[in-house]
């Protein structure tokens, strides 16, 4: 995966990891704020692939965690990504 432009305005209250680009923990909850607090802007840094990758290990607020899923249940979509793991049984 190509690494992904941080928006420091985006984590002002987190110390930024040496290793952010290859730290699994960092990037997961920096996808989690970009989708939570970020602009379009940040949106488009991070990739929609990227966004696809990550989406099923994160938690969002119900409202975006279901227009991410609805938005990569797309016909055109989900041939261009492929499918989303479903959402587990526990959160369902």
């Amino acid at each position: 995966m190509k690494p992904i432009p941080i928006n420091e305005k985006l984590v002002w209250d987190y110390d930024i990891p040496e290793d952010a680009q290859e730290n699994e923990a960092f990037l997961r909850w920096y996808v989690t704020r970009v989708l939570t607090n970020g602009t379009s802007t940040d949106i488009r840094a991070v990739g929609i692939s990227t966004i696809h990758d990550y989406l099923p290990d994160i938690f969002l607020p119900r409202e975006i965690d279901e227009f991410w899923r609805w938005y990569f249940s797309q016909p055109h979509v989900k041939e261009r990504y492929g499918d989303i793991n479903p959402v587990p049984a526990a959160v369902a």
